[in-house]
């Protein structure tokens, strides 16, 4: 064979795919030409390069294919994760958690007012249907430390529970304050007012200061309103009241229930009057224009 043939058969030489044959024929004639033996050589690292190169790109896509694969593993197991917390979270919202009422689903039933702990028990309940209480909280409004805010949560009723309507709640230190069902900022219901539960001591409160402040005053023209909340002077509990007076015959004041109508010439005192709670009772004038009590015999 001349050494083009021989050349041609190399590769297959290399690969060790030739017949007997043909083998025999180039190892002879390799080992009688230089030339050929010298391009066999080169050709043999020739192609034991490209065989790692091959093998490197093999290996390369394979590790690429891995890598793009976990990569697929990870956000499939993140997304899967991700839409789990979704399900459970909206399950746990409409199930578990619930919504806030508005005050017109909630209707109270009653309330124990405890004079020994001063702490109040108000019971109420809903009226959604599907619907079933799923918490009940309270807390002291921020603007001011005499009005307690009350709020309701129903969840959806799944299948195998009861609807629970019914609700009971006792609320600490309740003296002197009120209590509002509260469903947002413009949805708000007062349900209880201390004043109000009260209403003999009040009483008793207003008649002790006609008669102390002076014995003069003419209860049609002289009007006592009672500040929301407990006012503690010198250590005691007790009722602000501001004062308006009536002047003229045509003017006075009628009291319906707990609202108050006033009509004709009206002026506003320039100081309120507080009483304690406890007995002896104690009362003191406040004027606004020095800012202090002055104590009435």
């Amino acid at each position: 064979m001349n050494c083009d043939i021989i050349r041609d058969l190399m590769p297959g030489y290399i690969d060790g795919i030739l017949s007997k044959a043909g083998s025999c024929a180039v190892k002879e004639h390799l080992e009688d030409c230089g030339e050929c033996g010298q391009i066999f050589i080169e050709m043999k690292e020739d192609m034991a390069d490209k065989s790692t190169l091959d093998e490197r790109a093999v290996l390369d896509g394979f590790k690429k294919i891995r890598s793009r694969t976990r990569h697929l593993k990870a956000a499939a197991a993140l997304g899967g994760i991700l839409l789990a917390a979704l399900i459970i979270g909206v399950f746990l919202k409409v199930y578990v958690v619930g919504r806030m009422l508005e005050q017109s689903a909630v209707m109270t039933s009653g309330f124990q007012y405890d004079e020994q702990s001063d702490t109040l028990t108000i019971k109420g309940y809903i009226t959604y249907a599907g619907e079933r209480i799923s918490r009940v909280t309270w807390k002291e409004n921020p603007s001011t430390g005499d009005r307690i805010d009350l709020f309701v949560y129903a969840a959806e009723t799944l299948p195998f529970e009861k609807d629970k309507k019914d609700f009971s709640i006792t609320i600490p230190n309740m003296k002197g304050k009120v209590v509002y069902i509260v469903g947002s900022d413009y949805d708000q219901w007062k349900i209880y007012d201390w004043q109000h539960a009260h209403i003999e001591l009040m009483r008793e409160l207003e008649q002790e200061i006609y008669e102390r402040v002076d014995p003069g005053w003419n209860e049609e023209k002289v009007l006592l309103s009672p500040v929301q909340g407990l006012h503690i002077v010198d250590g005691m509990e007790g009722i602000m009241y501001s004062v308006t007076f009536f002047e003229g015959d045509d003017a006075g004041y009628q009291k319906l229930g707990y609202t108050i109508i006033m009509y004709g010439e009206m002026e506003d005192a320039d100081f309120y009057i507080w009483i304690s709670l406890e007995e002896p009772r104690q009362i003191r004038l406040y004027e606004y224009e020095t800012g202090t009590y002055r104590e009435v015999p």
